[in-house]
């Protein structure tokens, strides 16, 4: 066998002092989503993609190496490797996610927000069809697990709502034994100490997903609540209490921050008030994201993708410096690109229609065109019917979209089928800032650049 330097593997620049003293590199794997170090000899001769220098690396670290998919067969089409990867886990029926909206309605009328909301009754017979919806993927003997996320409008609006589905889908979990649990994306303003110990043990919550979008004062202008009040200073207080107390220790809580022009001066500020108002825990994880269309204009406002980059990695550095979590490579391998490109994911909206795309729903102009059946339509536990962009594979594998020559597609997926088919551009942060990132990395693990003192 010949070994050749894997595709998609990046490595750092810089060297560093590890705690033995010897000089390394950071490298990245992203078939494995694996973070090492490489001694600096090894990493050069990676970085030559010599075979014959590669050839010469010992037979134990070579196999490491392997392992990681940070070398491969030459003979190996790596991209024809992870794109089949992707079909089998798009295809996959055993994780079956649904995406559940039980209000149309949100309490904030954000500008960037590509949603339109409205307030309307609920409709039981409706609630009545998606929780036999559920039952029936849980029922189904190829189903492992069933993750539902509830996403808005404001789900939290719903409580009622999600509170006698949830009780139906954990007697049906129950009965099946098949594991279930739920996330929530939600714009905190309704949290209270309460409410979070009732997601969390109760609703099955484990993951909550909290958009906060600058320090005070620019949060409550940007998500201005429609009663004219700010929800900061409740929204973070009830977060930090949570965590501080412990009475939710199996709860993984996201900070979703919008960055534009308006607000990207003052995400340092945020950071630091974060971390003083208690939320440098290893519960928190700090998610900045770049405000991009949602059907509707943000081009006045909206940063590029690499001036974004730059700025991320600056605040990526305080964050870790202040003790928040604030991820610098990605954890894990995609098993599919989104919901829209698995037939096995599906969203429901307030009025049992069935999407492909989360950013569909609720969406003028996006939304009608988004349906793919009702929730009527979907009989047992059959998957949902193709949409637009379950071909994604085909079109990264025959060259149509260029991210199959993108060394981050295993943990990317390509981001956005939506955004690329609307001429928009939406790779992720980490493409254009990998090599901060690494460095990061780095200090993370004690190691010391060569040549600091």
């Amino acid at each position: 066998m010949t070994w050749t330097r894997s595709r998609y593997l990046l490595l750092g620049e810089r060297r560093y002092r590890d705690r033995a003293g010897r000089t390394v590199r950071m490298a990245y794997s992203a078939r494995s989503a694996a973070l090492f170090a490489l001694d600096d000899a090894t990493a050069g001769r990676l970085a030559g993609g010599d075979s014959g220098a590669i050839a010469a690396i010992g037979p134990e670290l070579l196999a490491e190496l392997a392992a990681r998919h940070a070398v491969v067969d030459a003979a190996e089409d790596e991209l024809a490797a992870v794109l089949g990867a992707y079909r089998e886990g798009s295809d996959a029926p055993g994780s079956r996610k649904i995406t559940i909206m039980p209000t149309s309605y949100c309490n904030m009328a954000c500008d960037y927000c590509g949603q339109e909301h409205f307030k309307a009754p609920v409709d039981n017979a409706r609630v009545e069809r998606v929780i036999r919806r559920v039952e029936g993927v849980l029922a189904d003997p190829a189903t492992d697990e069933v993750v539902v996320t509830w996403f808005g409008g404001e789900p939290l609006l719903a409580l009622r709502v999600v509170r006698e589905m949830t009780a139906r889908f954990t007697a049906a979990a129950g009965r099946h034994g098949k594991r279930y649990h739920a996330r929530l994306v939600t714009n905190g303003s309704l949290l209270t100490r309460r409410t979070l110990r009732e997601l969390h043990d109760e609703l099955c919550v484990r993951t909550l997903e909290v958009t906060i979008d600058g320090p005070e004062a620019v949060h409550d202008r940007r998500r201005l609540k429609r009663n004219g009040r700010g929800a900061f200073h409740r929204t973070v207080a009830s977060l930090a209490e949570a965590v501080r107390e412990g009475t939710v220790p199996q709860l993984r809580i996201g900070i979703r921050v919008n960055v534009d022009e308006e607000n990207e001066d003052t995400v340092p500020d945020l950071l630091v008030d974060l971390a003083c108002l208690g939320l440098a825990s290893p519960q928190v994880e700090i998610h900045p994201m770049p405000v991009h269309s949602w059907g509707n204009d943000v081009s006045a406002v909206e940063l590029g993708a690499r001036r974004y980059a730059a700025r991320e990695a600056e605040w990526l550095r305080l964050a870790r410096s202040l003790g928040l979590g604030f991820p610098t490579m990605p954890g894990a391998v995609k098993p599919t690109t989104c919901a829209a490109t698995s037939r096995h994911r599906e969203i429901l909206d307030p009025s049992g229609r069935v999407f492909a795309c989360s950013e569909h729903p609720l969406v003028p102009g996006a939304e009608a065109g988004g349906v793919v059946a009702t929730v009527d339509e979907l009989t047992g536990a059959a998957p949902r019917p193709a949409g637009a962009f379950d071909d994604w594979y085909e079109q990264v594998g025959d060259g149509r979209q260029q991210c199959g020559r993108c060394p981050l597609l295993p943990v990317c997926g390509g981001s956005c089928p939506k955004l690329w088919r609307e001429g928009h551009v939406p790779c992720p942060s980490v493409k254009f800032n990998w090599a901060e990132r690494l460095d990061a990395a780095a200090l993370d693990l004690g190691y010391r650049p060569v040549g600091a003192v």
